[in-house]
């Protein structure tokens, strides 16, 4: 940053704009700015000529992290909606946060930002301000900062950082409403319960995941338990010999039920949040839509076009999410289907387990930690099963509220 800019900072503050206001911004597929809206012109201090045909990151403030634009930049190059919460500085040297919707379109992005007033703003603020200091003092490099904002969003319980910027921009909608006392919309409803809901089942999917690696140890126990116990052959043997031989099954499933490329947990959270986010990008382009039809038109600018690719992204959002909720709906019953028979499975595993606890019982005060690897395989039992349980209920919440949603759109 130049002595000028730190100097102009010192000096400026917050640039303010009305909550009901929103940004829009069309730049080229190199970011290059070809339209806005006078909220953009006014707020960011700078005349149309100045930023008409200028890179968009004119606007941008050292305090949002560089990760967030590279995240940002590889969904839309890949043809992706994506959310971010940005920090952009006026031509002043003053600031404004806003929440930014940016949608790829043929030949370049468009962009709609609101004003953030969530509780999770409150705290995106603060840790912006340290993770982009992180940034600069260790020197580390974008597509690592990257890595490590999308583990952080994973380690909060969301499946991706789409999945959190759905979230995000729900609450960001939700507490719009409440602060202009309007009434709850009925996408932004949906956006809340099924974002709960995909939290839920992504921690489920997570526990699960834990118990069935852990479970793996426990045939091998009872093996070394059963070699100090008995001959060769002996029924703690063919206890654990069964248990193994069924239990590879299980964990088979399990793994490409949870941890292998492209399973089902994954395919349904990718669809959820795709479908919860362009759920919101249509109810934000929707309220620009209506602004942009009492807006004054810009010297210089196409206004017909711009409406015309407003209405256009509006529709193909509300398209596109009707699409990925319709998949979402379909993989969620899948993964009931998926659930109910590896619990199932489950049951046999209880069959050989109980013939184990018996067992144990026979040889009473001789069963030398016998008792005790039982015991283990009773708590992954009961932890697996319930989780099993959980992600079923979560996948039919989520199947129904969907299909509910669908029909009730359908309808309109």
């Amino acid at each position: 940053m130049s002595h000028q800019a730190e100097t102009a900072d010192r000096h400026a503050g917050e640039e303010p704009f009305k909550l009901e206001e929103l940004f829009y911004s069309r730049t080229d597929s190199r970011g290059v700015i070809i339209a806005g809206n006078e909220v953009f012109r006014r707020v960011s201090g700078y005349e149309w000529g100045a930023l008409l045909g200028a890179p968009h990151k004119i606007v941008r403030h050292p305090e949002t992290p560089r990760a967030v634009f590279r995240i940002l930049w590889d969904a839309i190059q890949k043809g992706y909606p994506m959310g971010a919460y940005v920090k952009n500085r006026s031509k002043s040297g003053g600031w404004y946060w806003v929440f930014a919707v940016i949608l790829p379109i043929d030949g370049g992005f468009l962009s709609v930002r609101l004003k953030p007033v969530s509780d999770l703003s409150d705290k995106m603020k603060q840790f912006y301000a340290t993770f982009s200091e992180r940034e600069r003092v260790e020197k580390i490099d974008p597509e690592e900062s990257a890595g490590m904002l999308r583990m952080g969003a994973q380690a909060d319980g969301f499946s991706s950082y789409t999945n959190f910027m759905a979230h995000a921009l729900g609450h960001e909608l939700a507490a719009r409403d409440r602060q202009l006392r309007r009434t709850a919309d009925p996408r932004t409803q949906v956006l809340a319960e099924m974002n709960t809901a995909m939290e839920r089942a992504t921690k489920e999917q997570v526990g699960l995941l834990r118990s069935f690696e852990a479970l793996q140890s426990v045939p091998n126990n009872m093996r070394i338990v059963a070699s100090r116990l008995e001959p060769s052959g002996g029924p703690v043997s063919a206890i654990s010999e069964n248990y193994k031989a069924s239990s590879v099954v299980i964990s088979d499933r399990l793994r490409s039920f949870v941890a292998g490329e492209g399973n089902i947990c994954d395919q349904m959270s990718r669809e959820v949040a795709r479908a919860l986010f362009l759920l919101g990008s249509s109810r934000v382009l929707s309220e620009m839509n209506a602004k942009f039809v009492q807006a004054d038109p810009v010297e210089g600018i196409d206004w017909a076009t711009e409406r015309e690719l407003l209405n256009e992204l509006e529709q193909k959002a509300s398209i596109d999410a009707r699409v990925a909720m319709g998949k979402a709906a379909t993989i969620a019953g899948q993964l009931t289907q998926q659930s109910r028979e590896i619990r199932r499975q489950m049951l046999g595993l209880d069959t050989i387990r109980v013939l184990g606890r018996v067992e144990c019982g026979r040889m009473r005060d001789n069963s030398g930690g016998l008792s005790a690897t039982i015991d283990q395989l009773d708590g992954f039992h009961d932890d697996i099963k319930g989780r099993l349980e959980s992600i079923m209920r979560l996948s039919e919440e989520i199947e129904q509220s969907m299909t509910r949603y669908l029909r009730q759109s359908k309808a309109a």
